[in-house]
């Protein structure tokens, strides 16, 4: 047979071995190393050449005409080829890729979930751990919500996660849908750790990231700037209600008015953490956001609220303050604040018969502080120092000032004011809105 300056599918249709019983090799003439073999039964492409390292030339199977055709055939020679230069085994390269795939494959997203719920106790700066994780698993990682838990990791796109939390938007719960958004980010930018990449048999040097550019406008997401702000009729039916509730819920919120803090900080505190003879308490850097030690001068109706609680416990209580397990954990709060909201309703119709008060939520008491704080003619250094926001830009490394001699005077004049505003008798605060604007709405 003579030799063909390129082979066509209806000339390898056509080819038929020279010789009874036996196999002829016909070179494509365009691709170099490529052969048509030609047999009694069937056609096949095949390639001649030294594989890997190899001295000899050896022949290996491409695939049977009809099959696959001859341009696939030619593909998959191009590429065989140029790994040959590169001194590589096409077959060993092949069997590499799918170890890899399989590899892929096992670490389903689920699983690679589950790993990063297992390091988020250990991530500086994270002071909701617990919470993070309830709701990773009741949106995210929930088999009734997630129908894609058990893909792998390395096929996630982008229209997975933005279906879900388009669903989670939808419930209706946009708040919920936004927190489980900016989880995943948060994920993702965990997972392209190239370290990570690798563990996860993904390639180290094309992080993979599928929602880099998805936005949350993109899903119609908006994060809602909160303004609500407890007012004197308000905020006497809240202290009203505090003295009401019992331990440690009562107490609990009562002194997140008195402190400013957060809410994490405040369930944490430990009675090995209050400095008694200068009516401090030393938060630890581990339990608080800027990552710094915070110093938290306690006022006199503070001491005296801690006093109360300390005499009312049991001698083995253990060193939580606030706690249901005898002070061996910090509560949470959890479904009681819908029975302290049910409180503070009740005690403001009383307070003001016929109207009715406006939701609120626990984060509320610290725009509460801060406006009345602002109202008292605090300076703004101050009122950041007692809220715990860090100094930022040139402040945060030249002014190491502490601001505790003020931070105790604010708190104090505040805890005063809230005094007079239980007994009735307390002015607005400085004259300002954020103890006269009222928030409710009379009944018709």
């Amino acid at each position: 047979m003579s030799r063909p300056q390129g082979l066509t599918e209806d000339g390898i249709a056509k080819m038929k071995p020279e010789r009874s019983g036996k196999r002829d090799d016909v070179p494509d003439g365009l691709t170099p190393n490529l052969f048509v073999r030609v047999g009694a039964r069937q056609t096949t492409f095949v390639m001649l050449a030294r594989f890997g390292r190899r001295k000899n030339t050896s022949r290996r199977g491409i695939g049977v005409f009809g099959v696959i055709s001859l341009e696939q055939a030619r593909a998959t020679a191009a590429e065989w080829n140029a790994l040959i230069k590169r001194g590589i085994d096409p077959w060993e390269e092949e069997e590499r890729k799918a170890k890899e795939e399989e590899l892929r494959d096992r670490h389903t997203f689920a699983s690679v979930m589950e790993d990063y719920i297992a390091e988020l106790p250990y991530r500086e700066r994270n002071k909701t751990v617990a919470e993070n994780i309830r709701a990773i698993r009741s949106d995210i990682l929930n088999p009734a919500r997630n129908t894609w838990l058990d893909l792998p990791i390395s096929k996630v796109r982008a229209h997975h996660v933005s279906r879900l939390v388009k669903a989670i938007r939808d419930r209706p719960a946009p708040a919920a849908a936004l927190t489980a958004f900016r989880r995943f980010k948060t994920f993702f930018n965990w997972l392209i750790d190239p370290d990570r990449q690798l563990d996860y048999g993904m390639d180290p040097d094309n992080p993979f990231n599928p929602i880099r550019d998805l936005k949350a406008s993109t899903l119609e997401l908006h994060g809602r700037v909160r303004d609500r702000v407890l007012h004197k009729p308000e905020l006497r039916a809240y202290l009203r209600a505090a003295e009401e509730m019992p331990y440690p819920y009562g107490p609990f919120f009562k002194a997140l008015l008195l402190t400013g803090v957060r809410k994490a900080e405040l369930t944490g505190m430990r009675w090995s953490e209050i400095d008694w003879a200068d009516n401090l308490w030393i938060v630890p850097k581990e339990r608080f956001k800027a990552g710094t030690q915070h110093l938290v001068p306690l006022s006199g109706p503070m001491i005296q609220l801690l006093r109360d609680i300390r005499d009312r416990l049991p001698a083995y209580h253990g060193d939580c303050v606030f706690s249901t397990t005898n002070g061996q954990l910090p509560f949470t709060v959890g479904r009681k604040m819908n029975a302290f909201r049910a409180i503070v309703a009740a005690a403001f119709a009383e307070i003001q018969p016929g109207a009715t008060m406006a939701s609120f939520w626990m984060h509320d008491d610290r725009r509460v502080v801060r406006s009345n704080l602002a109202a008292l003619k605090v300076p703004e250094a101050v009122i950041d120092t007692i809220q715990g926001h860090g100094k930022k830009g040139m402040k945060r490394i030249y002014d190491q000032y502490t601001y505790l001699v003020e931070t105790a005077e604010a708190l104090a004049l505040w805890a005063d004011w809230l005094g007079r505003l239980a007994a009735g008798t307390a002015p607005d605060a400085g004259g300002g809105s954020a103890g006269s604007a009222p928030a409710s709405r009379r009944q018709p």
